[in-house]
């Protein structure tokens, strides 16, 4: 007779390209699911609805922890114990890894049960099984669809466990009413293995709109469900007093929840009695529109809000449904929110019927410099078992890829009618690139409230490394890899200790490498963007970057500076008066060409370019005529302003479209505002300048010139004290948090 039930949950994680299960040190986003389930396995342990029986509860999350198969299955050997292992929140990507994890457990003897998006979605539209699904079922795996909300749901569950009787498949009630659900309370032990310390609340479930790409509205219905308003606001008091005051709000959208204004009064008043809570939350690109939605919920302590934007091309957006979307209200709308001091975080998915590489690009610009959203997460469009696109798909009997562990948006799964294969993955990674550039990053932390910039900091740097450096996808991802030998897909074969410790060893130099660039590169933004920088930059443009800049006296100009500043570097910033000007109008100009190549109008786009850049040639040259008693100097800006003329008539030839409008700016960045940005801080100056030895001498060391390499590093000996220096100063920044 089964006396003890062990309960054991699994959130299962993924494969890599090389099969390697992704496992971190430190996780990015903990599980919602788990703690959803982890609070109605409790409530059922504490009303004792399953008399006689003792029960105890475990979990693991496999993107962060090692699983204990032969530990667990140890349990079950006893006689008077029953083992029962959970597989939750199973995503499509994931599918391939829970499956294999749930037949390991089957091959010791333990019964098993499988949950989540994928087997409810599937089972959501599709009337047979499908053929990763039967398989389970063949094997003894029980299949549940649905959410467990309903009463006597988990009771259903684990007294069939317990006497035998599991079915092979469980439908579970569609949309359970939410109000007297339990709702998840933060683990503090599971939530230390994350980079940081937040906790994830579902209030409501549920998507009032109709897009083709999305299985929420198949799986958790159009209409919203919500939980009782007091109970959210207990468990927020109750996480804050645990030391988690910092929420993500997983409603699909929370905007649309109908006690969004009761739960945002109650945690205006936390925040008003010194409470620290801080949250994020997901939302519509209309929700801004709702009376009084904003200004609450930044009383409410919001400092980010995820907006479901997904393309800023109006063919894209009708082709997905997403009817609510607007793009000529997207400026606005982004302002609205950035105008009270909150992030604006976008989903934005790349792979729609119309577009290209050369598209993309110039859409993410569009997204990057007209719209002028502070984080993009970029997806590539993927048919998703339980929504539209997938069944139409395989209803038209339409080839998609058959490996689910590639339906994690950031793999091609079906031919693009215009983008060849490995086109798409390029376009991607363009977007990354482009968007969390050294110089967006930097206008991005410029333009922030200072109570936002550490979050933002260490937001970008992520961002970067993720989706520029490594290619993968952020919100996927974690702290530090972790690689076993032995957890390796099951049709690849295990490599011998020599090869994967190879592996390993390039692995570790690809981070460490990763590490060190972005180590340098967030240097130099941070010199670029602290407060001071900041304030004499405005100051300095204001009083130099005139027509008479020449003849200003700079001990007037140092007297009026907010912070001190040497009179012989104001003297060379004044000499460069005109690039101080182009870079004081660079935002505003970036903006209008943004809208100009956006619209196709890419004539009027580059003569705009033409006429700042014709601007700036004749300022230099009137420049070096006042201050021709300074030969050196005066030959300088006449050796700058000759090259913008070269540069005009390469333009000239060259055909008005998206890509010379991308090479013009990249010229003015590169050639010209980056001189004014060493002129005008040294710290930048000496910071660019080891990095540019520092990858010179690695060139000549790949190219096995490690003499030249030698006799550079005695030269630059001047190198490494600048480094230690700068990296010094930083290190003191970071840790002080000093702005």
């Amino acid at each position: 007779m089964i006396k003890k039930l062990e309960i054991v949950y699994i959130v299962s994680s993924r494969y890599d390209d090389d099969g390697y299960v992704q496992r971190w040190t430190w996780g990015v986003v903990p599980s919602n699911t788990l703690a959803v389930i982890k609070s109605l396995a409790r409530d059922m342990i504490d009303k004792k609805t399953l008399p006689n029986i003792e029960i105890s509860l475990e979990s693991y999350d496999d993107n962060i922890q090692k699983i204990p198969f032969e530990k667990i299955a140890r349990q079950n050997l006893d006689p008077e114990t029953k083992v029962v292992v959970g597989i939750v929140g199973v995503q499509s990507n994931q599918f391939p890894r829970a499956s294999d994890i749930a037949m390991r457990f089957r091959q010791l003897g333990v019964n098993v049960m499988i949950g989540g998006f994928h087997v409810t979605g599937v089972l959501a539209l599709f009337d047979e099984l499908t053929p990763e699904l039967q398989f389970l079922i063949d094997n003894g795996v029980t299949l549940v669809a649905g959410e467990a909300e309903t009463p006597g749901t988990m009771e259903k569950l684990f007294t069939d466990a317990i006497n035998g009787e599991l079915q092979p498949i469980y439908r579970l009630p569609k949309a359970p009413d939410l109000t007297a659900a339990p709702l998840p309370k933060a683990d503090p032990k599971y939530i230390d293995h994350f980079g940081a310390r937040w906790a994830t609340i579902d209030s409501s479930r549920g998507c009032p709109f109709g897009c083709t790409f999305c299985t929420v509205i198949n799986i958790q219905g159009r209409k919203m469900r919500c939980r009782s308003a007091e109970a959210v606001i207990e468990t927020v008091k109750l996480n804050c007093e645990n030391g988690v005051p910092n929420f993500f709000f997983t409603d699909d959208n929370f905007a649309r929840s109908a006690h969004w204004e009761t739960i945002f009064d109650a945690l205006g008043e936390m925040k008003k009695n010194g409470s620290p809570l801080n949250f994020m939350m997901q939302i519509d690109t209309q929700s801004s529109k709702i009376p009084n939605f904003v200004d609450k919920a930044v009383k409410a302590g919001c400092r980010m809000v995820f907006v479901g934007m997904e393309s800023v091309n109006p063919e894209n957006i009708a082709e997905a449904g997403k009817t609510q979307n607007k793009v000529e209200q997207y400026q606005s709308m982004v302002q609205t929110w950035q105008q009270v001091g909150v992030i604006v975080h976008v989903g934005y998915i790349i792979g729609f019927p119309k577009d290209t590489i050369d598209s993309v690009r110039r859409d993410v610009l569009f997204l990057r410099d007209h719209v002028g959203v502070d984080l993009a997460s970029f997806f590539m469009l993927t048919p998703l078992p339980g929504s539209v696109d997938h069944f139409e798909m395989i209803k038209r009997g339409s080839p998609i890829d058959p490996d689910l562990n590639k339906y994690d948006s950031f793999h091609e799964t079906f031919v693009h009618p215009l983008m060849k294969p490995g086109d798409w993955k390029i376009a991607t990674q363009i977007a990354y690139a482009e968007f969390y550039s050294k110089e967006h990053c930097t206008k991005i932390l410029k333009r922030l409230p200072k109570d936002h910039y550490w979050l933002m900091f260490w937001n970008l740097i992520w961002y970067r490394y993720s989706g520029v450096l490594s290619g993968t996808h952020p919100m996927m991802t974690g702290f530090f890899r972790r690689k076993d030998r032995l957890d390796r897909r099951p049709d690849m074969p295990r490599e011998g200790v020599l090869r994967f410790a190879w592996r390993r060893v390039k692995d570790f130099l690809f981070d460490a490498g990763s590490y060190v660039k972005l180590f340098f590169e967030f240097q130099e933004i941070w010199f670029l963007t602290r407060r001071s920088a900041i304030v004499q930059e405005k100051a300095i443009s204001s009083l130099v970057a005139t027509e008479d800049a020449a003849i200003v006296d700079v001990k007037k100009i140092a007297v009026k500076l907010p912070y001190p500043y040497s009179l012989r570097r104001l003297t060379r910033i004044r000499h460069w008066a005109p690039l101080a000007q182009l870079k004081s109008c660079w935002d505003s100009l970036q903006q209008r060409v943004a809208e100009y190549n956006w619209r196709g109008q890419y004539d009027a786009a580059v003569q705009e370019l033409k006429i700042q850049l014709k601007s700036t040639a004749d300022k230099l040259r009137s420049m070096a005529s006042l201050i021709r008693q300074d030969k050196h100097k005066a030959k300088e800006l006449e050796v700058v302003a000759i090259e913008i003329d070269n540069y005009i008539n390469e333009i000239d030839v060259a055909p008005a479209d998206s890509t010379t409008l991308y090479k013009m700016q990249q010229f003015i960045c590169e050639k010209l505002l980056a001189r004014y940005e060493e002129t005008s801080s040294s710290c930048v100056r000496l910071r660019r300048c080891a990095n540019n030895w520092r990858i010179h001498a690695m060139e000549n060391f790949k190219k096995g010139k490690i003499l030249n390499s030698g006799i550079e590093f005695v030269k630059r000996s001047w190198v490494a004290p600048v480094d230690v220096f700068l990296s010094f100063r930083f290190f003191i920044a970071v840790f002080r948090k000093e702005l």
